[in-house]
C-alpha cells in the first residue's frame, strides 16, 4: 500500500519463526484486502502515526498472528507491549492512546452517541447485506441475485443514502470516526460498481452515497491506505469461483502467491 511501511509474507512462509524485527513503535498485524484491518491502516495514516504492517496469508494462518489475536482474525495491533484486536476496539485504543492528533471523535456527545448507533446498524444490516450480494454472484439462479442486489439497495438507502444530510460526510463537513467505520464496504462497492456492476450503486437512487464516496475517496489517507481496485477485483474474482484463496495478497505489487508444489514442498 503506497506510503506504507509494510512486510508482505505468503503462504507457508508464514508459518515459520516469527515476524521479521520492527524499530516502529506500533505493528499492525493485517490482511490487505480485509475491510476490519483497513479501518486500523485507516486511523493510523490519519494520526500521523509512525508504525509498520505485517500482511499475513489468512488461507495459511501463522502462530504469531494468534499472538496478537487470539481469534486468528486481523486486525491485530501490537503496542508496548499490548495486543489490541478487533478493529472497532484497535480504532478506539488509537484514538484514547493518541487524542491530541487528528482526533476521530465528535465533541459533542449526541452527535458521537448517534454516530455509534448508525455504525452499530450498518455492522449488522448493511456490511452483511454486501457479503450476501457478492456472495449470490456465485450462484447460476437469477433470482438469487435479483433478491440480493434488492435487499442491499433497501439497506443502503435506509442506513446510508437517509442518514447522509447535507455532508458530504457523515457527521457533516469533516469525517469522524463513524466514516472510518462504514468507508471501507462503501469502497468496495465503488469498485464492484465501476469496474462489474453497475447496477450496484445507481446515481439516480444513492446521489448522497456517491458524493460521500467521492469525498472519501479524495483524502490524502484514504488513498494512502486503500488497495487497489485491480487487487480487490482479483480478490473478489478467487471467492465468487467459488475456489478458496490460497494466497490473500494478490495486488500487482504484491505477485499471488499459489502455494508449494506439493504438500511436501
Amino acid at each position: 500500500m503506497p506510503g506504507e511501511d509494510s512486510v508482505t509474507l505468503y503462504g507457508y512462509e508464514t508459518l515459520r519463526g516469527s515476524p521479521p524485527p520492527t524499530d516502529k513503535p506500533i505493528r499492525v498485524i493485517s490482511m490487505e484486502y480485509c475491510p476490519f484491518a483497513e479501518r486500523a491502516r485507516m486511523v493510523l495514516a490519519k494520526k500521523g502515526l509512525e508504525h509498520d504492517i505485517i500482511n499475513v496469508d489468512l488461507s495459511n494462518k501463522p502462530a504469531f498472528l494468534f499472538e496478537a489475536n487470539p481469534n486468528g482474525q486481523v486486525p491485530g495491533l501490537l503496542h508496548e507491549g499490548n495486543n489490541i484486536y478487533e478493529s472497532e476496539n484497535v480504532v478506539e485504543y488509537l484514538e484514547n492512546k493518541f487524542p491530541e492528533t487528528a482526533t476521530l471523535y465528535p465533541k459533542d456527545a449526541t452527535v458521537r452517541a448517534q454516530g455509534r448507533q448508525l455504525s452499530s446498524q450498518h455492522g449488522s444490516k448493511v456490511i452483511p447485506a454486501f457479503y450476501k450480494t457478492v456472495s449470490s454472484l456465485k450462484s447460476e439462479d437469477p433470482a438469487v441475485r435479483k433478491e440480493a442486489f434488492a435487499n442491499f439497495h433497501k439497506v443502503l438507502d435506509t442506513w446510508v443514502e437517509q442518514k447522509l444530510g447535507d455532508g458530504p460526510f457523515f457527521g457533516g463537513a469533516t469525517e469522524n470516526i463513524t466514516d472510518i467505520l462504514i468507508w471501507p464496504w462503501l469502497y468496495r462497492s465503488d469498485i464492484l460498481t465501476r469496474h462489474r456492476l453497475p447496477e450496484l450503486l445507481n446515481a439516480d437512487k444513492f446521489p448522497k452515497t456517491l458524493r460521500y464516496i467521492a469525498a472519501m475517496r479524495a483524502l490524502p489517507y484514504i488513498q494512502q491506505t486503500a488497495a487497489t481496485d485491480e487487487g480487490l477485483l482479483k480478490f473478489v474474482d478467487t471467492f465468487t469461483s467459488g475456489k478458496k484463496p490460497v494466497g490473500y495478497n494478490i495486488d500487482s505489487k504484491h505477485p499471488f502467491y499459489a502455494g508449494p508444489a506439493s504438500a511436501d514442498a
